[in-house]
């Protein structure tokens, strides 16, 4: 579910959770993403088994993050940033 979005003819900005939106994103369509993982055991953003910052473990974390990094990969230009 996105909570907000703004769509123009020259960027697009989400305000969603990564896992819904990133699948639907076109392979090498970003030039530019700003996003901050929530770390494992930093905070704690909600309840929710689905949220990064809930992973039981170091180990998990990692392996729900390998896929963040494969997907923004996918969908980022090459040469392009993610910061």
């Amino acid at each position: 579910m996105t909570k907000d979005q703004l769509i123009t003819d020259k960027y697009a900005i989400y305000n969603s959770d990564c896992m819904e939106v990133i699948p639907a994103l076109e392979k090498e369509s970003i030039d530019l993403s700003i996003y901050s993982p929530p770390f494992a055991g930093l905070y704690s953003y909600s309840s929710s088994e689905r949220d990064f910052s809930n992973c039981e473990n170091k180990e998990q974390f990692l392996q729900q993050y390998e896929f963040l990094v494969k997907e923004m990969s996918r969908i980022t230009k090459p040469g392009r940033i993610n910061a």
